[in-house]
């Protein structure tokens, strides 16, 4: 390889570089409590909203809003659930909001799931439990899908839409997760339709 090639080469992975760090690196909060308060939900009145992607009906199980701290997310291509949510979200709120109490607490995403662990020992990992929810979400149109796809670590989120059950035309049904402690929730695949972050 010539010198002018090697260069050019060297240049272009340096770029490369530098723009994956750019566009995956943690955005910066200040310390202090961003998102106080835990989503909320609103059970269906009626008839339940539909909706579709993907050849799959989504059934609305109730409406959500939250204002949360990304935590970690995490993409997926291989299983069946990516055919219509390709992304799951770590969110946090009230303490894990805070940028000075997530210093020693760890959170990582594997296999549709959040893992989590305190090494503070004035936050247990009970307490860390009730303010912590990992979401598989789904872009109501391209507008938030391009969002999501712009969405770090860090980002502080304000999020509407609805927790639906999705069905296949083979009969395949999924909606995540039950979870009984609060906020209870019927399910935790989430059909995004207005999107925020900063």
């Amino acid at each position: 390889m010539k010198a002018g090639a090697r260069h050019l080469l060297t240049l272009a992975l340096v770029l490369l570089g530098l723009w994956f760090y750019e566009t995956m690196r943690p955005v910066g909060q200040a310390p202090g409590i961003l998102a106080p308060d835990p989503p909320r939900l609103t059970p269906v009145e009626g008839k339940p909203p539909v909706f579709e992607r993907s050849a799959h009906v989504l059934t609305g199980l109730a409406r959500f809003q939250a204002k949360a701290r990304v935590l970690s997310l995490e993409r997926y291509g291989r299983d069946r659930q990516a055919r219509i949510a390709p992304l799951d979200l770590a969110l946090g709120w009230g303490v894990l909001s805070d940028t000075a109490t997530l210093k020693a607490v760890d959170v990582a995403q594997t296999e549709r799931r959040v893992l989590y662990q305190s090494y503070d020992p004035k936050l247990p990992d009970e307490q860390v439990e009730t303010s912590i929810l990992n979401v598989h979400v789904i872009g109501a149109n391209a507008e938030v899908d391009k969002r999501l796809g712009e969405l770090r670590q860090g980002h502080i989120v304000e999020l509407e839409g609805w927790l639906v059950e999705a069905v296949g035309a083979d009969g395949w049904r999924w909606r995540g997760e039950t979870r009984s402690r609060s906020p209870a929730l019927p399910g935790t695949l989430l059909w995004i339709q207005r999107l925020e972050a900063s």
